[in-house]
């Protein structure tokens, strides 16, 4: 979005705004108050996973030791972004922590390929945010949806800008690092040429949504289209769809293949970069990202809420859960898979915890899986979601927990959550979550997409009846978000240290009275 198009609304609704809400204190204690931005790809209350979860606990531990706190962050919906109409950004306050969205209709006016990591009007857009806000430093958990323009904000004011990772967004467009044969990736090849086979073809619209919009934009077209028989109608829009395609393809193209190194480059100009797993710090290391910006940080947990989970509630019958998003990546269905092979008089039951209207296709596809076979069909149940703070009351009611993921995972939140009620994991034997579940200790592994593997571990534990308590015994404490929190504000610290005062700063000379009251 060029600058002039809403330099005016900037001043008016985030500039004053921040001068409104963001500055009790004034500017006159700026020097005993230090301000963090935090950024991340989606937050609270409309997004619920891991990631949103770490920031928010991240941002109230910071609060309560005297920061200054606001979260940047984007609000995509989770399947159609065709349609953004309204307001350019919001703000609003969640548990504590005050919030400034980057809506869906600034995020794609004039929207690029290249934009998903080089998005000129969200940079500047991001300006007038570090000028409102002035923060000391800027900490990013996530750039996906806002991209990696705002580092470049940010040096050109001066700010140290540090990154905890919790997926790999920074070397694959698709933060999973699964090719679209289900292969499992350690990032672009040369010229990216892996990645045009994987991802460009997904920044093109499926034919159904590119005939829906061309109904929309081209009303008399579509009119002569619909007076066609069924298969000339069909051939006619395959055909105008191809022609689409070859149009864009090449700026597609262009935009996959110059992603790595434009990436590359901003990721080593960062302060810091925080990585939770030995599996990230190698990925990195392997695409170009320099070593010496890379401490290992691991997630940490407020655990409190987490203890009443430790105290099972009594059941006759092995009571396997999965918690989290229900899409193809997470691997619901071969779990399903698994439950469904166990022999029919097993004394088990599967809770499964996930929004199925989020990914409707993929729900409905698991749901029909299960009403289709009738020995187990009553014994697995679709339990919905529920707030964050109820996860120990949940696992109260969970033996075991399964996380039968088809890409590295990095660290989910909810083993770590899972651990911290000692209910023991069977996970995939894959990256992260081989890092924290070890095999026949504190929980089971299996194979890459091998349900027959996830099958034979349902069943020990059901015909080894010392085998759960045994991993339960080996469960060690969790670490804690104020044990993470040490070690941010420990780089905070180092980082600060090296750079220049925020008084020093072009956004603090541009705008000296901004937070003034």
């Amino acid at each position: 979005m060029p600058h002039k198009a809403f330099a005016g609304w900037a001043a008016r609704s985030c500039i004053i705004k921040y001068s409104t809400d963001l500055s009790n204190q004034g500017r006159l204690d700026h020097c005993c108050m230090k301000r963090v931005l935090l950024t991340v790809h989606k937050f609270f209350p409309g997004h619920r996973s891991g990631t949103e979860v770490l920031t928010l606990k991240v941002a109230q531990e910071l609060i309560e030791r005297g920061w200054q706190v606001c979260v940047v962050t984007a609000n995509p919906p989770d399947l159609d972004a065709r349609h953004a109409i309204g307001p350019l950004t919001s703000d609003y306050e969640v548990e504590g922590v005050k919030v400034h969205v980057l809506e869906e209709t600034l995020r794609l006016t004039g929207y690029r390929f290249k934009h998903e990591y080089n998005h000129p009007g969200i940079k500047s857009h991001f300006q007038h945010i570090l000028a409102s806000f002035q923060p000391d430093i800027i900490h990013s958990f996530h750039l996906q949806n806002l991209s990696a323009s705002i580092i470049d904000a940010a040096q050109e004011f001066n700010i140290p800008v540090v990154a905890s990772t919790t997926d790999f967004w920074f070397v694959c467009p698709l933060v999973q690092l699964k090719q679209s044969n289900g292969a499992i990736c350690r990032g672009p090849s040369p010229v990216a040429l892996n990645c045009l086979n994987c991802y460009t073809p997904r920044l093109l619209p499926p034919v159904p949504e590119f005939a829906e919009a061309l109904a929309v934009k081209y009303k008399s077209l579509s009119t002569l289209i619909n007076r066609l028989s069924a298969p000339v109608q069909a051939f006619a829009v395959k055909s105008l769809y191809w022609l689409y395609a070859l149009r864009k393809l090449p700026s597609a193209a262009a935009a996959t293949m110059e992603r790595p190194e434009w990436l590359r480059h901003r990721a080593n100009h960062l302060q810091s970069i925080m990585v939770p797993t030995k599996l990230m710090y190698d990925i990195f290391v392997e695409n170009g990202i320099n070593a010496k910006l890379l401490r290992h940080v691991p997630f940490g947990l407020d655990t409190e809420p987490l203890l009443s989970g430790q105290r099972k509630s009594p059941s006759s019958l092995l009571r396997i859960g999965f918690i989290g998003t229900l899409f193809e990546h997470k691997g619901v269905d071969l779990l399903i898979k698994a439950f469904q092979a166990l022999p029919e008089d097993a004394k088990a039951c599967l809770y499964i915890y996930g929004d199925t209207k989020q990914f409707p296709e993929y729900a409905h596809q698991l749901m029909a899986a299960v009403a289709k076979h009738v020995p187990t069909s009553t014994k697995i149940s679709f339990k919905g979601t529920f707030p964050n703070d109820k996860l120990g009351e949940i696992l109260t009611g969970i033996d075991v927990l399964v996380v039968p993921s088809r890409w590295y995972e990095n660290t989910p939140l909810v083993i770590q959550s899972a651990l911290a009620t000692k209910t023991p994991v069977i996970a995939t034997n894959l990256g992260g979550m081989s890092e924290i579940i070890k095999h026949n200790v504190n929980g089971l592994l299996f194979p890459l997409n091998d349900w027959d593997a996830l099958r034979f571990q349902l069943l020990r534990l059901l015909q080894e009846p010392s085998l759960l308590q045994d991993l339960k015994e080996h469960i060690a404490p969790e670490r804690t978000v104020k044990q993470m929190v040490d070690d941010i504000v420990s780089i905070y610290e180092s980082v600060l240290e090296t750079t220049s005062p925020a008084a020093d700063r072009p956004c603090a000379k541009k705008c000296p009275n901004l937070m003034v009251p």
